[in-house]
């Protein structure tokens, strides 16, 4: 994502006057991975791997594919490994004036404060916005993009990410967040503790028992926090995961991609190409093989 110097693992794909999109890769050997710099801009941006994300005065998340994640402006932050890809994402910007309008109509209290218009960390994400920024994204690097659609796509995407990160922090408590204190932080810690988990193992068939034991709890105790903190099961989460990954793998250019859909499946853990067939059908309404068809450009 963008940094406060251009780094070279950041590549601007389209660069507008209001808007801009680009691709943030990083292994973990590389030396800006803990620390990349403050944001240059206020992003939103899409994970492909998994790493742990700390802002600066906050406690670590999870960043993964079932998530967006959200900065400000000067953001400081860090970055812990969960993937041995290492941090691979993609990111939108929009102009700051757009930026606050967009803040006004879901935080207005926070959309003219000094640290930035956006007063959420993370949204959940949905497997049609996943989609619909993986094509947006391959029709920017083909150069296929003209300024209109640019425009209108990022503002609509970045327009969604903030409804779903109002949405979701409205359904965990409609009278705001809890207050701070040991107890509500270890519950948020066992929850990112158990995301990291399953991001890890994605295509592992571990059970409840399993990721419990690694996150040292009960199961009673991980599922009923889990289901709490994120409004999913853990197994609805590592669907949402394996489906994200499979978007993913029929993301990649013609060139690039030899893998049938049955290896697709069994490569982000489905157990057959007919259960990615289902999942994709339940959640997208459409097959695999539509899918790779509108996410590749012509």
């Amino acid at each position: 994502m963008s940094t406060s110097q251009r780094s070279p693992v950041d590549t601007v794909v389209y660069q507008g006057g209001a808007v801009s999109i680009g691709r943030f890769r990083c292994d973990i050997a590389h030396p800006q991975f803990r620390d990349s710099g403050p944001i240059r801009e206020a992003v939103v941006v899409f994970p492909r791997t998994s790493v742990w994300i700390r802002h600066q005065g906050a406690r670590a998340f999870v960043a993964d594919p079932n998530v967006v994640t959200i900065y400000n402006r000067d953001q400081c932050y860090e970055r812990f490994p969960i993937d041995a890809a290492g941090d691979h994402c993609d990111w939108f910007s929009l102009a700051e004036p757009l930026c606050r309008e967009l803040a006004q109509r879901y935080t207005p209290a926070h959309a003219d404060a000094r640290t930035g218009p956006f007063a959420f960390e993370r949204a959940p994400n949905t497997a049609a916005l996943f989609s619909r920024q993986r094509a947006l994204l391959l029709r920017a690097t083909t150069g296929t993009l003209s300024a209109l659609e640019a425009e209108e796509e990022v503002l609509q995407i970045v327009s969604e990410v903030m409804r779903l990160a109002h949405a979701h922090a409205g359904s965990r408590s409609s009278a705001g967040r809890p207050p701070a204190g040991e107890r509500v932080h270890r519950r948020h810690d066992l929850v990112e503790e158990a995301r990291a988990v399953l991001a890890g193992s994605v295509q592992q068939n571990r059970s409840v028992s399993d990721i419990a034991r690694d996150v040292g709890t009960s199961p009673f105790h991980l599922c009923r926090l889990f289901r709490q903190q994120t409004g999913q099961t853990m197994h609805a989460y590592r669907v949402g995961l394996r489906l994200r990954h499979a978007i993913d793998q029929l993301s990649l250019p013609a060139a690039a991609r030899r893998a049938t859909l049955s290896q697709v499946a069994s490569a982000v853990g489905f157990a057959s190409h007919a259960h990615l067939v289902r999942i994709c059908q339940r959640e997208l309404g459409v097959t695999p093989t539509t899918l790779r068809s509108w996410l590749l450009p012509a």
